[in-house]
């Protein structure tokens, strides 16, 4: 079959796409940063360096140690611009903006040494890939398997993260493990070019797939004590733990935010150039005010997680709540969409169905969205919140 014009304008790259904007969905979203456009012949780990060179790689460090000072909401506008215009490297980078304002937030509450780790990541543009996802679809993300051997200088680590995304672009590895013969976690950073830290096959994925995921293996990997931030004990949901997940389901949600806005641009953009509006319009007004609440849901969320309005528990709770939220409001805008886009949801090479698979990820991310709603509901009749729900 031939290749058409239309075919054409819609196939490679999603940034290269001229779609028009929705302000309605705009609306509220700002950030100090400007997603530069891709360089032509890039590949996905040279576009995620370019990313990173503009500014990305410092956006969520405190001024004062160098970076943009970005909080949670800004970081979270960032993520959705990016989200919109290039789905891979938005999911990529997302690992990195949750793990630097994880760090950022840490830093904030304990004022130690962990300023030394931001404001080499500032000065240096580093990349940090957050190594947390461990083979095996254990629901409890905070239950390392990796295996920390306590050394005269720190530890020495073994173990395997995946799917790991900026496996090869990354400078640095925030990584967990669990302390030999005790029931300590240690959450360290890590240089990537470790001796023991390789890479070893890449994410064999449908979507997403220049996002620089694959499989890390650590082999007795030396992690200085200096380089160790944060020690607790394992499968106790602290501070940490409600902050890290707090930052990721905010942060999540802006990305799939963008890249469902950028299905939407293509929907709209189609029914326009065609002219056949009538019933698609509801189909799309449907689909646009599923996205309006789920952004000014997570806006809102970040908002209050930032100014100490929501923490604790409750914090956790809510950011399941949206974790969880995120998917069913994908399923939604999918359904109202499919009627209005037609076979361009399932033709090869089109931005649609690109968008379409990429968006697919959004279900698996951790936590499991029975542990999202089991996190709610145990919140909510009075009892301790889990990542390890009964069966």
């Amino acid at each position: 079959m031939s290749t058409t014009t239309e075919d054409t304008q819609e196939s490679g790259h999603p940034a290269d796409s001229a779609a028009p904007r929705l302000p309605l969905l705009d609306s509220g979203w700002n950030t100090s940063w400007t997603v530069p456009p891709a360089r032509a012949g890039a590949t996905g780990p040279e576009r995620i360096r370019d990313l990173a060179d503009s500014g990305y790689a410092a956006l969520a460090v405190p001024r004062e140690l160098g970076g943009a000072g970005e909080g949670l909401v800004g970081v979270a506008a960032a993520q959705r611009a990016l989200g919109r215009v290039d789905p891979s490297a938005a999911i990529a980078l997302n690992m990195h903006a949750f793990t630097v304002g994880l760090l950022a937030d840490y830093w904030r509450r304990h004022r130690d040494t962990s300023w030394m780790l931001l404001e080499g990541i500032a000065g240096s543009g580093a990349l940090v890939a957050s190594a947390f996802a461990e083979p095996g679809g254990s629901p409890n993300f905070t239950a390392s398997r990796s295996e920390a051997v306590p050394t005269t200088t720190g530890y020495r680590v073994t173990g395997v993260k995946f799917p790991c995304s900026l496996a090869t672009t990354a400078t640095l590895v925030c990584l967990t493990a669990r302390v030999t013969g005790t029931e300590e976690t240690i959450l360290a950073l890590v240089p990537r070019s470790s001796p023991g830290m390789e890479v070893r096959g890449e994410w064999a994925s449908l979507g997403m797939t220049d996002s620089d995921t694959a499989r890390l293996v650590l082999d007795d990997v030396a992690v200085d004590d200096r380089l160790v931030f944060h020690r607790g004990p394992a499968d106790v949901v602290d501070e940490n733990v409600i902050a890290g997940m707090s930052w990721f389901a905010v942060l999540l949600t802006a990305t799939y935010h963008g890249v469902l806005s950028g299905l939407l641009d293509t929907a709209y953009e189609q029914t326009a150039r065609t002219g056949a509006f009538g019933p698609r319009t509801a189909l799309l007004g449907r689909a646009t005010r599923e996205l309006l609440t789920l952004g000014g849901a997570c806006r809102q969320l970040g908002t209050d997680i930032e100014s100490g309005t929501l923490g604790g528990p409750a914090a956790l709770a809510a950011a399941m709540g949206l974790r969880a939220s995120l998917s069913d409001t994908r399923d939604r805008v999918l359904s109202a969409v499919t009627p209005v886009m037609g076979s361009r949801l399932y033709g090869r090479g089109r931005r649609a169905a690109a968008l379409l698979l990429d968006s697919l990820a959004v279900h698996h991310h951790p936590p499991s969205l029975l542990t999202c709603d089991e996190a709610v509901g145990a919140h909510c009749a009075g009892r301790g919140i889990s990542f390890d729900p009964p069966g």
